[in-house]
Protein backbone atom coordinates (compact mmCIF):
# COMPACT_ATOMS: atom_id res chain seq x y z
CA UNK A 1 0.00 0.00 0.00
CA UNK A 2 3.16 2.08 0.65
CA UNK A 3 4.19 1.72 -2.80
CA UNK A 4 0.92 3.02 -4.33
CA UNK A 5 0.75 5.80 -2.16
CA UNK A 6 4.41 6.89 -3.12
CA UNK A 7 3.92 5.76 -6.73
CA UNK A 8 0.38 8.17 -6.84
CA UNK A 9 2.39 11.13 -4.87
CA UNK A 10 4.99 10.97 -8.17
CA UNK A 11 2.52 11.19 -10.50
CA UNK A 12 0.89 14.15 -8.46
CA UNK A 13 4.38 15.99 -8.09
CA UNK A 14 5.09 15.16 -12.62
CA UNK A 15 1.48 16.91 -13.30
CA UNK A 16 1.73 19.52 -11.11
CA UNK A 17 4.12 21.47 -13.18
CA UNK A 18 1.69 21.28 -16.22
CA UNK A 19 -1.34 21.98 -14.60
CA UNK A 20 0.57 25.88 -13.57
CA UNK A 21 1.14 27.16 -16.74
CA UNK A 22 0.10 30.24 -17.49
CA UNK A 23 -3.06 29.79 -20.12
CA UNK A 24 -3.02 30.87 -23.58
CA UNK A 25 -3.94 34.36 -24.48
CA UNK A 26 -7.14 34.09 -26.24
CA UNK A 27 -6.22 36.68 -29.26
CA UNK A 28 -2.20 35.04 -29.69
CA UNK A 29 -3.52 34.16 -33.09
CA UNK A 30 -4.93 37.70 -34.17
CA UNK A 31 -1.71 39.23 -32.82
CA UNK A 32 0.37 37.12 -34.59
CA UNK A 33 -1.27 38.06 -37.81
CA UNK A 34 -1.12 41.47 -37.24
CA UNK A 35 2.46 41.62 -36.44
CA UNK A 36 2.99 39.38 -40.09
CA UNK A 37 1.03 42.50 -41.50
CA UNK A 38 2.38 45.20 -40.36
CA UNK A 39 6.19 44.35 -39.83
CA UNK A 40 6.65 41.14 -42.17
CA UNK A 41 10.52 41.08 -43.27
CA UNK A 42 9.95 37.93 -45.82
CA UNK A 43 9.40 40.20 -49.29
CA UNK A 44 12.99 42.33 -48.20
CA UNK A 45 14.94 39.21 -47.30
CA UNK A 46 13.99 37.82 -50.46
CA UNK A 47 14.49 40.89 -52.25
CA UNK A 48 18.29 41.09 -50.32
CA UNK A 49 19.26 36.97 -51.26
CA UNK A 50 17.97 37.05 -54.81
CA UNK A 51 18.54 40.56 -56.26
CA UNK A 52 21.02 41.73 -54.02
CA UNK A 53 23.37 38.74 -53.97
CA UNK A 54 22.52 36.67 -56.62
CA UNK A 55 23.25 32.96 -57.31
CA UNK A 56 25.08 31.65 -54.23
CA UNK A 57 27.20 28.63 -55.69
CA UNK A 58 28.76 26.80 -52.46
CA UNK A 59 32.27 28.48 -52.11
CA UNK A 60 31.49 31.86 -53.97
CA UNK A 61 31.82 35.24 -53.20
CA UNK A 62 27.72 35.64 -53.15
CA UNK A 63 27.56 33.12 -51.01
CA UNK A 64 29.47 34.56 -48.07
CA UNK A 65 28.37 37.72 -48.53
CA UNK A 66 24.86 36.77 -48.55
CA UNK A 67 25.61 34.67 -44.85
CA UNK A 68 27.25 37.24 -43.39
CA UNK A 69 24.09 39.59 -44.57
CA UNK A 70 22.28 37.02 -43.14
CA UNK A 71 24.00 37.12 -39.88
CA UNK A 72 23.61 40.86 -39.87
CA UNK A 73 20.31 40.98 -40.33
CA UNK A 74 19.15 38.07 -37.61
CA UNK A 75 20.87 39.85 -34.70
CA UNK A 76 19.36 42.81 -35.46
CA UNK A 77 16.26 40.97 -35.12
CA UNK A 78 17.45 40.09 -31.31
CA UNK A 79 18.67 36.64 -32.19
CA UNK A 80 21.81 35.79 -30.65
CA UNK A 81 24.80 33.41 -30.96
CA UNK A 82 24.45 33.35 -34.75
CA UNK A 83 27.74 32.27 -36.44
CA UNK A 84 29.25 30.89 -39.68
CA UNK A 85 30.71 27.32 -39.21
CA UNK A 86 34.09 26.95 -40.99
CA UNK A 87 34.80 24.47 -43.47
CA UNK A 88 37.02 23.02 -46.06
CA UNK A 89 35.48 23.20 -49.30
CA UNK A 90 38.53 21.69 -50.94
CA UNK A 91 38.31 24.13 -53.65
CA UNK A 92 37.83 28.01 -54.28
CA UNK A 93 34.08 28.89 -55.25
CA UNK A 94 32.78 29.69 -58.42
CA UNK A 95 31.16 32.82 -60.00
CA UNK A 96 30.26 33.84 -63.18
CA UNK A 97 31.63 37.25 -63.63
CA UNK A 98 31.44 37.73 -67.60
CA UNK A 99 30.07 35.95 -70.42
CA UNK A 100 28.42 36.83 -73.62
CA UNK A 101 27.83 34.81 -77.43
CA UNK A 102 28.02 36.92 -81.00
CA UNK A 103 27.90 35.31 -84.29
CA UNK A 104 29.42 37.31 -86.35
CA UNK A 105 28.53 35.27 -89.95
CA UNK A 106 26.61 35.20 -91.91
CA UNK A 107 24.36 37.48 -89.68
CA UNK A 108 25.30 39.66 -86.79
CA UNK A 109 23.21 38.36 -83.59
CA UNK A 110 23.54 37.78 -80.10
CA UNK A 111 22.91 34.69 -78.65
CA UNK A 112 20.81 34.13 -75.04
CA UNK A 113 23.14 31.24 -73.37
CA UNK A 114 23.74 30.47 -70.05
CA UNK A 115 26.71 29.00 -68.23
CA UNK A 116 27.07 25.91 -66.26
CA UNK A 117 27.73 25.96 -62.80
CA UNK A 118 32.06 25.47 -62.18
CA UNK A 119 32.54 25.63 -66.19
CA UNK A 120 36.21 26.73 -66.36
CA UNK A 121 36.98 29.95 -67.45
CA UNK A 122 38.74 30.76 -71.03
CA UNK A 123 41.59 32.92 -70.03
CA UNK A 124 40.05 35.37 -73.00
CA UNK A 125 37.86 35.91 -75.57
CA UNK A 126 37.43 32.11 -77.87
CA UNK A 127 36.31 32.64 -81.14
CA UNK A 128 35.50 29.85 -83.58
CA UNK A 129 32.85 27.83 -86.09
CA UNK A 130 29.93 26.74 -84.28
CA UNK A 131 28.13 23.36 -84.66
CA UNK A 132 24.56 23.40 -84.19
CA UNK A 133 23.64 20.10 -82.51
CA UNK A 134 20.45 19.11 -82.43
CA UNK A 135 19.38 17.23 -79.23
CA UNK A 136 16.34 14.77 -79.46
CA UNK A 137 13.44 15.78 -77.23
CA UNK A 138 12.86 12.80 -74.18
CA UNK A 139 14.76 10.27 -76.27
CA UNK A 140 14.46 6.89 -74.84
CA UNK A 141 17.53 5.11 -73.03
CA UNK A 142 18.46 3.47 -76.72
CA UNK A 143 18.03 6.79 -78.54
CA UNK A 144 20.22 8.64 -76.69
CA UNK A 145 22.56 5.50 -76.47
CA UNK A 146 22.38 5.82 -80.29
CA UNK A 147 22.76 9.57 -80.52
CA UNK A 148 25.45 9.64 -78.14
CA UNK A 149 27.67 7.48 -80.29
CA UNK A 150 27.30 9.27 -82.98
CA UNK A 151 27.96 12.61 -81.34
CA UNK A 152 30.62 13.22 -78.59
CA UNK A 153 29.31 16.43 -77.80
CA UNK A 154 33.01 17.76 -77.99
CA UNK A 155 33.21 18.65 -81.19
CA UNK A 156 35.61 16.02 -82.65
CA UNK A 157 34.00 14.51 -85.59
CA UNK A 158 35.75 15.41 -89.12
CA UNK A 159 32.85 17.64 -89.73
CA UNK A 160 32.84 19.69 -86.29
CA UNK A 161 36.70 19.62 -85.87
CA UNK A 162 37.66 22.76 -83.88
CA UNK A 163 33.97 24.38 -84.02
CA UNK A 164 32.16 25.29 -80.90
CA UNK A 165 29.31 22.64 -79.68
CA UNK A 166 25.84 24.52 -79.07
CA UNK A 167 22.48 23.26 -77.96
CA UNK A 168 19.18 24.60 -78.61
CA UNK A 169 16.23 24.06 -76.89
CA UNK A 170 13.44 25.15 -79.48
CA UNK A 171 13.58 23.28 -83.05
CA UNK A 172 15.51 24.73 -85.95
CA UNK A 173 14.11 26.66 -88.77
CA UNK A 174 12.81 24.41 -91.51
CA UNK A 175 15.27 25.70 -94.34
CA UNK A 176 18.47 25.36 -92.15
CA UNK A 177 19.46 28.94 -92.34
CA UNK A 178 20.17 31.53 -89.46
CA UNK A 179 17.06 33.84 -88.67
CA UNK A 180 17.53 37.24 -89.78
Amino acid sequence: MAKRALLYALALLTVAPVTAQEPLHPDINANIRQEEASHSQIMRTLHMLTDVYGPRVTGSPNHKAAAEWALKQMAGWGLTNGHLEPWDFGHPGWVNERFSAHIIAPVKDQLTCEVVAWTPGTNGPVTARAYHLIVPDHPTADQLTSFLGRHDGQGQRADRAGRQVGRRACEPEATGEAPA
